[in-house]
């Protein structure tokens, strides 16, 4: 797969926040959070791809389908994961690598978040250790004793795909000098004020365009070590991707492979059938112009929504969408029903 990133627009000003505390509701009436004209959004901070792919939906889903969208920034999606789980809020952007610990309970999870389902695929997200242009470091193989970010506390699912990363240059954790930073807005400073040589982060956001500027020389994105199939095997959800530079490219010189996930919109069983629907709906019947606004979607084709081999199951309300749609096969039935059936 060959994916190009670039800086996208920032993405309207996050709507007025609601209160979206919702009470279990197993019933499929749906919660406080999730009503049949509203829904909440979990996202991470202002300044992330995940924000701006929120925000530009949230927009769709007021202009298109005339449902009160708001927009709740977290500091990263493992806060509000539970919070999909319980209903307190309606919908959450997450990666593939959070949606498959969670669902399954795996660490950082220790209970399963099995009301997780999932609507479609938002965007394909490369993350990759990201470094001060001038220091030398090109490769996965040269942080061994680095300063390097690899925890999150509010996206702590992601340590194991940083582990998985520093795996294919044949480092462990023990090999550099592993950090622990509250969220990406943080890393972004530490790297600024010289108190981390390297941090994961998604190419093409705003916080790394605004590193680029403030550090003398500006970033760089490194290349993945020479042992690329640790990733996966590191990290189920992830795979290899080979970014190519572009006009617009921040950090990309020359083609470099990194890790991708998917960003999938997830709900949960709390919400609605209806509901979901017409949610996966209007994706669906605006995804070109979402394309064209937010660069972060482009590479989405219309396949892409709904991949067969997710570690998730759908919402029945998303199923119903894809089979009226033709993009329902029988590898996803199978699939579908092998991760209901997980006890």
């Amino acid at each position: 797969m060959r994916v190009s990133t670039f800086v996208g627009p920032l993405a309207l000003a996050c709507l007025a926040l609601g209160a979206g505390c919702g009470q279990n509701d197993t019933s499929g009436g749906g919660s406080a959070a999730t009503t049949v004209d509203r829904v909440t959004i979990g996202s991470n901070p202002s300044g992330t791809n995940v924000y701006a792919v929120a925000a530009g939906f949230a927009k769709v889903l007021q202009e298109q389908a005339g449902l009160r969208a708001t927009i709740r920034p977290f500091s990263g999606s493992s806060v509000y994961l539970p919070m999909l789980q319980r209903g307190d809020i309606s919908l959450g952007l997450n990666t593939s690598i959070d949606s498959y610990l969670s669902y399954h309970g795996l660490p950082p999870y220790t209970d399963r978040m099995d009301n997780l389902r999932a609507l479609a695929v938002m965007f394909h997200l490369p993350i990759m250790y990201m470094t001060p242009a001038n220091s030398g470091i090109e490769r996965v193989e040269d942080l061994r004793g680095k300063r390097v970010v690899v925890t999150f506390r509010a996206n702590a699912a992601l340590r194991q795909l940083h582990h998985a990363i520093l795996a294919t240059g044949g480092l462990e954790p023990t090999d550099v000098e592993a950090l622990t930073v509250a969220g990406v807005p943080e890393a972004t400073q530490a790297l600024t004020e010289g108190r981390a040589d390297a941090i994961p982060i998604g190419l093409g956001t705003a916080l790394g365009l605004q590193v680029h500027s403030t550090i003398p020389g500006g970033i760089r994105f490194i290349t993945m070590g020479r042992d690329a199939a640790k990733l996966t095997e590191g990290m189920p959800g992830s795979r290899v991707a080979t970014v190519t530079p572009t006009a617009t490219t921040v950090g990309v010189t020359e083609p470099i492979e990194v890790a991708d996930t998917l960003d999938y919109l997830n709900a949960s069983t709390h919400m609605p059938d209806d509901l979901a629907y017409t949610i996966v709906k209007t994706l669906h019947d605006n995804l070109d112009a979402l394309k064209r606004d937010y660069p972060q979607m482009r590479s989405m084709t219309v396949e892409d929504l709904a991949p067969a081999d997710n570690f998730h199951p759908y919402h029945p309300g998303a199923v119903r969408y894809f089979r009226e749609a033709g993009l329902w096969t029988e590898a996803h039935e199978s699939n579908q029903q092998k991760l209901l059936g997980m006890p």
